[in-house]
């Protein structure tokens, strides 16, 4: 094995053994607050591991029952707990049941989060799984190099020590670097290949790309790269694309960031990374919707870098994240 790779295995167990017996902890103490914030960080990891698309449900609603996360095309769901009694596990299939949620998923996978064994129940009429850190550390072990650095580098940002805090000052993005190499794929992808004066403007606008995102917060980044991953490629009257623009809804930027996106918003706008579009007629009947477009556009005319890479990407959420949130332009290579 190499070591690298070693090395950052090692790295990802020790975290998830930490994390694990912190929530047991925390837990018998009386504080609860991480399970809820174990929700969202598991979102990416799993997502990778598993080849997902899951949401936050409760996003989209507060409380939802029965589940936490959900990935409507594959008709999985997962509830992230730290509790694995019998109990835990018949109580969230009855809600389950009860919710009619076994009409929208075929799948109910619970991922514990403490160190507490597994609980061994299973259902005669729903497929269920349970899993715990350990499981989900196997599965990350067989993945491919690029995934495996990206989850070390999610999980050493992510899963912050509250005692081991970094003292510095600066936002976390203007302590990171960043990798711009020859995109050469992505060149191709354009048709450049012969326009060598169009390659020197795409490399410029690659590297100012890449250090403006590395000087976002991570969640600015976060932000950034939902509206980005998840807007849609405008269209006209007639249905028509348009590849060189994305679109999304303001209300559903605002019902997955609450007020807190909004701040986020004013900063991405201040550095032209977001307009907001309050004429967008996508159906051209005069029924006008607010919608944010990501924005970045340098030297090389009409191309919206934003949504070059997009298409690039190909529905790739992986290849997105990478580039948008850890500035990692290597796969464009």
């Amino acid at each position: 094995m190499d070591i690298r790779r070693e090395n950052v295995l090692k790295a990802i167990a020790e975290r998830f053994a930490t994390f694990s017996n912190v929530v047991t902890i925390q837990n018998k103490a009386g504080f609860n607050d991480i399970n809820k914030s174990a929700e969202r960080l598991f979102i990416d990891v799993l997502n990778i591991a598993y080849n997902l698309r899951l949401r936050d449900m409760n996003s989209i609603q507060d409380n939802y029952p029965a589940i936490d996360l959900a990935d409507y095309s594959s008709k999985l769901c997962i509830q992230v707990t730290s509790e694995s009694t019998n109990q835990k596990f018949r109580s969230t299939v009855a809600k389950f049941k009860d919710k009619q949620l076994d009409r929208e998923f075929d799948s109910l996978m619970f991922l514990i989060i403490s160190n507490k064994d597994l609980c061994t129940l299973s259902d005669d009429k729903i497929e269920t799984s349970v899993i715990n850190l350990n499981d989900l550390y196997k599965k990350i072990s067989t993945l491919e190099d690029r995934d495996v650095f990206y989850i070390d580098s999610y999980l050493s940002e992510n899963l912050v020590s509250r005692v081991e805090q970094s003292d510095s000052i600066l936002p976390s993005g203007l302590m990171t670097t960043y990798s711009t190499p020859i995109p050469d794929a992505f060149i191709a992808f354009l048709g450049l290949e012969n326009e060598s004066e169009y390659i020197k403007l795409l490399l410029g606008d690659i590297k100012s790309l890449a250090q403006i995102i590395s000087n976002l917060t991570k969640n600015q980044r976060e932000y950034l790269f939902y509206v980005v991953a998840q807007g849609q490629f405008a269209t006209d009257m007639y249905g028509h694309q348009d590849e060189n623009n994305v679109v999304m809804p303001t209300n559903q930027v605002a019902q997955a960031f609450g007020d807190y996106g909004h701040q986020i918003f004013q900063v991405l706008k201040a550095q032209d990374l977001l307009f907001v579009n309050e004429e967008y007629d996508p159906h051209g009947d005069d029924r006008y919707i607010t919608v944010l477009e990501p924005y970045f556009r340098g030297e090389l005319d009409e191309t919206n870098l934003f949504c070059a890479i997009k298409r690039f990407c190909n529905s790739d959420i992986n290849k997105l994240r990478r580039i948008l949130l850890e500035c990692d332009f290597s796969c464009l290579a």
